[in-house]
């Protein structure tokens, strides 16, 4: 493994068999030259950026901040990759170090950090909620610091959006506040209550994020339309279920212009009519 580039002492562009990496270790960077070996037991965390813009990019945001906040993002989001058993967009770490430097000068300060769609959240997406929730752990393993429980749903947020692959928060607040107006829609037609964790009902609210994460992300995608006759079968056999649906439809239409497909129609239809007949029984 050759160094390529030296950020600072602490973060290097190495080559790595052939492929280009970022490696963060303390002092990695101190006297070393391009082309000389890397000492890798001075190696605490390897990156892999997708190309080479956001290589560039990735490397130049991580030599801005300061590094103790680097090493602690990349321990909370290792942690909350092992939990949510899924691949996050390497961005993460910078997104969550730059929120790092930000909420730990708010809170010497005593001054409290914004979070939004707090209860939204915590209950529709439940798993990064935990792994917010570590992440709080390690900070205060970590840094001797007890941030308060709503600091987890900011972490959580970063989680999400890494998820999303989308690298904007803007849409991450989208998607999960048009999830939970569409949930409020039901409970408002059929005048119930439900917990969106409840075993009966996360299937649907799962259902729900991705329909909503195709639109507004990836609105080009190709799909089925869905069969017409079955969607009116279902119609005609559950009017309520289909009515509360139509009413979500003209949600969907007048906030956000879509035009939900026929398939997309029936699924929300025969998951509304589950729902409020586990709830009645």
């Amino acid at each position: 493994m050759k160094n390529i580039r030296k950020y600072n002492n602490n973060i290097i562009l190495a080559n790595d068999r052939g492929q280009e990496v970022i490696i963060l270790g303390k002092g990695i960077g101190f006297q070393t030259n391009p082309g000389s070996m890397v000492n890798t037991s001075l190696i605490e965390k390897v990156f892999v950026p997708q190309d080479t813009v956001q290589m560039s990019r990735f490397a130049d945001t991580l030599s801005d901040l300061a590094y103790e906040y680097i090493l602690l993002a990349t321990k909370v989001v290792d942690c909350g990759k092992e939990l949510l058993q899924t691949s996050l967009n390497p961005s993460v770490v910078v997104a969550l170090a730059d929120h790092f430097s930000i909420v730990f000068k708010r809170f010497q300060e005593h001054s409290d950090m914004p979070t939004p769609l707090k209860w939204d959240i915590r209950h529709l997406y439940p798993q990064e909620f935990k792994a917010g929730l570590q992440g709080l752990d390690i900070i205060r393993q970590e840094r001797q610091l007890v941030f308060p429980e709503s600091e987890a749903v900011n972490i959580a947020l970063h989680f999400i959006n890494a998820e999303i692959d989308t690298a904007d928060m803007s849409t991450t607040f989208k998607i999960v506040t048009i999830t939970n107006d569409i949930i409020g829609i039901i409970k408002e037609y059929f005048h119930i209550t439900f917990d969106e964790e409840a075993f009966d009902v996360m299937p649907f609210v799962i259902h729900l994020r991705n329909l909503v994460l195709r639109y507004t992300v990836h609105p080009n995608q190709k799909v089925q339309s869905g069969d017409d006759d079955l969607y009116t079968l279902v119609t005609k056999r559950y009017p309520e279920a289909s009515a509360c649906c139509n009413r979500i439809c003209a949600y969907l239409q007048k906030t956000q212009g879509w035009e939900p497909l026929c398939n997309d129609l029936l699924f929300l239809t025969l998951h509304i009519k589950r729902i409020t007949e586990s709830l009645t029984r």
